[in-house]
């Protein structure tokens, strides 16, 4: 029996629908209706692992190079295929340079247009060019997504100088053009500092409050209004910071590497986390004669968006002159990985 067919249209991925309802003057209940697919494994049974390699980019737009990256590690695992570290460091490069874009399009474009700011798009596509750049200078115009990586010899100072004008471009958007403290200030006056905050004692969602939890100015917010809006956008700010750093430290790393040409099993299970702009992201996969047997992927989403998760704790009994700006700068500052839409019932 052949695999199923895969359709690689949006709703593949599935949609988020989050539904407030209110009634005097505050949030009375909230529903997430999610279409995340269940059971993928089923649809990618049967399959060669290398052709669930190529598809997953295209199934998962917002995270494709991690999602490639984790299916391709897990798979590399399963079968002993060793990667040269070279390989790793350009395929970390290019993982963490989407982290970045990822984020900036959040930053500069998504939260200026809830507080109706100006947004950086100019930034933002700096950006976007420069994670495809970086592709071009690892693997020239070579399809990298393959089991055991591709021959490689990069221009490591031009890898170190295309980060570094990407890094100088952020700063220069956040800091000399005013972005960020723009961003905070209209946060204060509109009073929304703690909106969304964690209840006592319940653990930060994963993704960047949880990566940045101890950063100073992410503790101040915390310590002064909860960890909510604030500090999740303290988060925001600080991964924008260090990416480029580890970037740059990867790019040590670098230098001409060739393919694996040892493939020692077609039997096996593997699985491999990787750190994504939401969160870690982990896919196992198990193969029998060569063919996928099972595959799991364990996003982010699927925790931070459950109807007893942060989401929803931190809408629960809200309050706010604007009501839907609030709660629309939540969800994007928690960060599903689909498309999300917010709907609020007036009792």
């Amino acid at each position: 029996m052949s695999p199923p067919t895969i359709s690689l249209s949006p709703d593949f991925a599935g949609r988020i629908l989050v539904r407030l309802s209110t009634g005097a003057g505050h949030v009375t209940a909230v529903q997430i209706d999610s279409t995340r697919p269940q059971g993928v494994s089923k649809v990618f049974e049967g399959r060669a692992p290398g052709e669930v390699v190529s598809m997953l980019g295209l199934i998962f737009s917002l995270c494709s190079t991690a999602q490639t990256m984790a299916s391709l590690t897990a798979v590399e695992h399963a079968q002993g295929i060793s990667v040269a570290p070279e390989q790793r460091a350009a395929r970390d490069i290019l993982r963490q340079a989407e982290m970045l874009s990822q984020t900036a399009m959040r930053v500069m474009m998504d939260w200026p247009r809830l507080l109706d700011l100006p947004q950086a798009a100019t930034t933002v596509r700096a950006a976007l060019a420069a994670q495809g750049g970086l592709e071009v200078d690892f693997f020239d115009t070579k399809p990298w997504k393959v089991l055991g990586g591709v021959n490689m010899s990069p221009n490591v100072d031009g890898v170190r100088a295309r980060i570094q004008g990407l890094q100088s471009t952020v700063t220069q958007t956040l800091q000399e053009d005013g972005l960020a403290k723009s961003l905070l200030s209209a946060l204060d006056a509109q009073g929304l500092n703690g909106f969304g905050a964690l209840p006592e004692g319940v653990e930060p969602e994963v993704g960047a409050l949880s990566r940045q939890w101890q950063n100073p100015e992410v503790i101040q917010a915390r310590e002064t209004y909860g960890a909510g809006l604030l500090a999740r956008l303290l988060a925001r700010l600080a991964d924008l910071q260090d990416l480029p750093i580890a970037m740059l430290a990867a790019v040590e790393e670098l230098g001409e590497c060739v393919a694996a040409s040892e493939f020692p099993s077609l039997d096996g299970k593997g699985t491999a986390t990787v750190e994504t702009a939401r969160g870690p992201l982990t896919h196992t996969v198990e193969l029998k004669t060569g063919q996928i047997v099972s595959y799991e992927i364990d996003a982010p989403t699927d925790l931070n968006f459950t109807n007893d998760g942060v989401v929803v704790q931190g809408l629960l009994q809200a309050d706010a002159d604007n009501l839907k700006t609030a709660a629309e700068l939540h969800v994007l500052a928690v960060d599903p990985c689909v498309s999300c839409a917010l709907e609020i019932d007036d009792a």
